[in-house]
């Protein structure tokens, strides 16, 4: 398979991915830190949309 982009990985994957050819990978956390807000602040599951 060819491909010009390969993402994989987060923070926590950085140096995995790396090894495994990554081109794209999120630091989010390893840059910024811990998010002030749990996921579900963010993506709640539960609430409902309009």
């Amino acid at each position: 398979v060819v491909m010009k982009e390969l993402s994989m990985g987060m923070s926590g994957d950085l140096e995995t991915a790396i090894k495994e050819g990554a081109t794209i990978i999120r630091v989010g956390t390893a840059v910024f830190g811990q998010r002030m807000y749990p996921d579900s602040y963010y993506w709640n599951e539960n609430k409902a949309y309009l």
